[in-house]
């Protein structure tokens, strides 16, 4: 006759147990939330911002530089007549060049901008891949997120960086692999037991929900996220380009969405009949 010894755990440490392993999967649920918030539905709004309004936005700051650059050559022109002299257009090209060199360069940065967007819009995944990255990536920051699991190795925290590069990239090839190799690769296993570090351990797991929250609030009250819906509404789409294409937003609120801000600089400086271009920051 075999006699089987049972192992009573104490009440409490049952229900602290049960109580930790409900606030690990809502943490690992906030963890995975706010990453895919930063490195994923943010880009992906700034870059169909890009294509739906910064190209008017950059059409139009442009022709005001264009416009700008007229009326200095103009002065610079007239200067030379009241000197008596004769306007040297070689030299006066050379100086409206050094003059608008900044400039030029920030309209190059924000066409390469929209290039980006373009390219990065076009090699979206499909919602059922997308689905399985998401998937893939919260399962496996059960396993590795440092949060969560405090005692791994270097091996697991390089394993854990390579999932993350994977995720930001939409490299779903790249995570299937990893999701192999993690699930033969051992894990530390923790099996607290004390009432004592139990209740420690819970204590930071509600700090770490707190935070995740707080955290995960202020991305979505910020620009792109707050304009969600906005880019899917196809009346406001059409009111913002109207302001883009007339040099000025309509309201103080559209004006911190501008994407790049320069269009807006430009247009109330000629509003307020300033003669041309403030110089751009260092």
């Amino acid at each position: 006759m075999t006699n089987t010894l049972s192992v009573h755990l104490h009440p409490e440490v049952s229900r602290l147990r049960y109580e930790n392993t409900l606030l690990r999967e809502e943490l690992i649920h906030l963890l995975t939330e706010s990453h895919d918030l930063v490195h994923t539905v943010k880009p992906n709004l700034m870059a169909l911002y890009q294509t739906k309004i910064g190209v008017w936005e950059l059409k139009q700051f442009r022709l005001q530089c264009q416009a700008a650059r007229l009326k200095r050559k103009a002065e610079l022109i007239q200067a030379s007549l009241n000197r008596g002299c004769w306007p040297d257009l070689t030299a006066i090209e050379a100086q409206l060049e050094e003059e608008f060199q900044a400039w030029e360069r920030k309209l190059q940065a924000e066409a390469e901008r929209i290039e980006a967007a373009e390219e990065r819009l076009r090699y979206l995944l499909s919602p059922a891949d997308d689905r399985e990255l998401k998937t893939l990536y919260y399962r496996l920051a059960k396993k590795l997120h440092p949060d969560l699991n405090p005692n791994l190795t270097e091996e697991h925290k390089r394993l854990w960086r390579r999932v993350q590069a994977a995720y930001n990239s939409g490299d779903l090839d790249e995570l299937r692999a990893l999701t192999v190799l993690v699930d033969r690769t051992p894990l530390p296993v923790s099996d607290v037991s004390s009432l004592q570090r139990l209740a420690e351990e819970q204590h930071t797991l509600e700090r770490q929900i707190r935070r995740l929250m707080e955290e995960i609030e202020r991305i979505e009250s910020h620009p792109p996220l707050t304009m969600r819906h906005d880019l899917a509404s196809a009346g406001w789409v059409r009111t913002r380009r109207v302001a883009a294409a007339f040099g000025k937003c309509t309201t103080p609120a559209l004006r911190k969405c501008t994407t790049f801000g320069l269009v807006d600089t430009l247009s109330f400086g000629l509003i307020q009949g300033k003669d041309f271009l403030p110089p751009p920051a260092p």
